[in-house]
């Protein structure tokens, strides 16, 4: 695992806090090729899913890892060992998100029938590269669900930057629907702080509140729209006219630029990944 910066660009005046609803209009870089967690590998597919989703940890505005469906977790003394125990919350169909639903998930990501871009990012997990390779079944990957409200991971070796590992898609559960009938985008089950209202390709991805999102009290922006934007160049100026309120990817050619003429709206964080 390796640490890489990113930079954004982001204008809170400018997302529709005049108006009744407050809507974000935010640039995204490449059209996604998909929403399933077992798939996503690419930043503009994480950044939604990172909407939509929640996993046993999430992140804070300064990009560090927190609890999230996890209230807490605990490590045993050599470091293989950790256990989370989670908050009550519900998937967006009104069932309640449970340990085997994260069981259920990292199985399905690491089952070589899946064929999951993202299955080496579950590696850490005892006999995860195992059965990557079809040598062992997914049943002998090193995680559990004793009660429904806990979950214990076992690792291959101490890893103590797990908590930020888990921040990404590929340790994200998924609904037991979901896993019967597919990830299907006119049925999207989210446990996240937004629904999947309408994904026309191409043009935009517009999420909405979920009522049922155990902190949706927090939300405070109703509307996210999603818009592919391939050319930063172009997308760079939008921003600066007002059509996006945020974006991501820059030129990075233009970064000591928009380090001296918008220091407000720039924002460079960190992020976890491969190499």
């Amino acid at each position: 695992m390796r640490r890489f910066a990113f930079a954004i660009l982001l204008l809170f005046a400018a997302a529709g806090s005049v108006r009744a609803q407050t809507v974000l209009n935010r640039g995204n870089g490449a059209e996604p090729d998909t929403l399933d967690p077992a798939q996503a590998g690419m930043v503009m597919e994480i950044n939604i899913l990172g909407d939509l989703m929640e996993g046993l940890v999430t992140r804070d505005a300064a990009a560090r890892p927190i609890p999230g469906i996890a209230e807490r977790w605990e490590t045993s003394a050599d470091g293989l060992t950790w256990t989370f125990h989670l908050r009550k919350s519900r998937w967006s169909d009104g069932t309640s998100v449970v340990g085997n639903d994260f069981v259920a998930a990292w199985r399905r990501l690491l089952d070589p029938k899946t064929g999951a871009r993202a299955a080496p990012m579950l590696w850490i997990v005892k006999n995860g590269r195992a059965i990557s390779a079809g040598k062992m079944t997914p049943d002998k990957l090193g995680v559990a669900a004793p009660d429904p409200a806990t979950v214990t991971v076992t690792l291959e070796h101490p890893a103590p930057y797990l908590p930020e590992l888990l921040t990404q898609p590929a340790a994200l559960p998924v609904a037991p629907a979901a896993i019967k009938n597919g990830l299907r985008a006119n049925a999207y089950i989210s446990n996240g702080p937004y629904l999947l209202k309408d994904w026309v390709p191409n043009d935009h991805i517009t999420l909405v509140k979920n009522p049922r999102f155990y902190d949706a009290a927090k939300v405070k922006v109703d509307t996210v729209n999603y818009l592919p934007t391939a050319d930063s160049q172009a997308a760079l100026r939008r921003f600066r006219a007002g059509e996006l309120d945020m974006q991501t990817p820059l030129p990075a050619a233009q970064i000591p630029f928009l380090k001296q003429t918008m220091p407000h709206a720039l924002h460079i964080l960190p992020s976890l990944g491969l190499n």
